[in-house]
């Protein structure tokens, strides 16, 4: 039996930090189909990097693509000069493999319009749950990826500090400490705790699966940070928690949010925890689930050299999809509304005021005081952001007390 070895893949690495690194790495290991890395782009080619065989490092980009390599890499992060770059690739007819969902978020709708004036592919399975291997199996099967709606779990640092709230009591800034100390969350943490990151997740979703260019600031966003650490306790008392979620709907018009939600403890999401993301695809044939890690350079990594592997074969799918631009509207949910207050006014009146504005009551928690301070959180009937924040408004005017509300959906959302 003869055994035939495949000719070794040519990349070069637009940036070298901890996932270029571990991509050098992980290459360093194939055997079948050996993977070369000709160069790598890095702001600083004298600092010391840990890489098994260290590439031809440069700060020159012009230098790196005259490299001639069968692959562009990129791992860069952000938009400029990511931008850029691919965009010159692709130019050049060079396939481009990128994990970076801010310029997939931003900039896809012209990423693959030049890919496919180009006829070569852009792949991005480590862009969005990059432990869960399941965009490239839907690209190539158009029937399996006819979808209509998403709900997902896709930040797993604000997973794991709402996880820690809810299953050990932590306070969200305790939680948070924590995230940082194991290295899930950065120094800076804004992008995964007010939103961001997962609203440009969403928006590489809503291009793969509905093929729509969205926009991820037309996104309704609210982050966790906004949260009360009340909020994960009553939540509890209600039978669930709180998840960030990641949801649209395009069976007729787009709607879409990103933020925390309250789900029901028998939602398919309500028990995904620690850093894990999910994602619960709608389709005409039933629900899919999809779950694993979101993130990690290893992870990543081992994401970003299959997609290379792909297109090394030839079995990679075309870019060539058109993406119509979209604005999304905001859905109607239940809602998770939460009062406090040094006192708060009788129930009576709280559910007449809120009914004045068709906000309805179907669940409450028992008041609770705490510090010299009343609270309590009822979930409501489905309304609209702008009904429920008009009866919110009266509310606080009225009564004189903070209120504040997260979406909720039903087991079956």
């Amino acid at each position: 039996m003869s055994i035939c070895v495949e000719t070794s893949i040519d990349i070069a690495l637009l940036g070298c930090g901890n996932v270029g690194t571990a991509v050098a790495r992980l290459a360093a290991l194939a055997a079948d189909q050996p993977v070369t890395i000709l160069g790598a782009l890095v702001r600083d080619p004298n600092r010391p990097r840990d890489i098994p065989v260290p590439p031809n490092v440069t700060s020159d980009p012009a230098h790196l693509l005259a490299s001639n390599p069968s692959v562009i890499v990129e791992l860069l992060g952000g938009t400029e000069p990511a931008r850029q770059l691919v965009l010159e690739a692709l130019e050049r007819r060079i396939p481009v493999v990128t994990a970076n969902k801010s310029l997939l978020a931003r900039h896809g709708a012209e990423l693959r319009e030049a890919a496919a004036r180009a006829g070569v592919p852009v792949l991005y399975e480590a862009a969005v749950l990059a432990g869960v291997p399941f965009l490239g199996t839907f690209a190539r099967r158009p029937f399996a990826a006819d979808a209509s709606s998403l709900t997902g779990i896709a930040n797993g640092t604000s997973n794991f500090i709402l996880t820690r709230c809810a299953r050990d009591g932590d306070s969200l800034a305790t939680a948070l400490a924590e995230a940082q100390r194991r290295g899930y969350a950065e120094p800076d943490p804004r992008n995964d705790v007010a939103g961001i990151d997962a609203a440009e997740k969403l928006a590489v979703l809503l291009q793969h699966f509905a093929s729509l260019d969205v926009h991820p600031d037309a996104i309704e966003t609210q982050g966790i940070d906004l949260l009360m650490d009340l909020q994960t306790a009553h939540a509890r008392e209600l039978g669930g928690v709180i998840k960030p979620i990641v949801h649209a709907d395009w069976t007729s018009a787009l709607e879409a949010f990103v933020g925390p939600a309250f789900l029901p403890a028998t939602h398919a999401l309500a028990r995904v925890d620690d850093v894990e993301n999910a994602l619960l695809l709608g389709t005409a044939r039933g629900r899919l689930l999809f779950q694993g890690p979101g993130a990690g350079a290893d992870v990543t990594a081992a994401a970003v050299l299959d997609d290379v592997r792909e297109i090394g074969a030839g079995t990679a799918p075309s870019a060539a999809r058109v993406l119509r631009g979209c604005r999304p509207d905001s859905p109607e949910t239940e809602w998770l509304i939460t009062l406090e207050s040094g006192r708060l006014p009788r129930a009576a009146d709280v559910a007449d005021l809120l009914s004045a504005y068709g906000v309805f009551t179907h669940r409450a928690t028992p008041r609770r005081s705490r510090d010299g301070r009343e609270s309590q959180s009822l979930l409501v009937w489905p309304v609209g952001r702008l009904q429920l924040e008009r009866a919110l408004d009266a509310l606080r005017g009225a009564a004189g007390c903070a209120a504040s509300a997260i979406r909720a959906l039903g087991a079956a959302a």
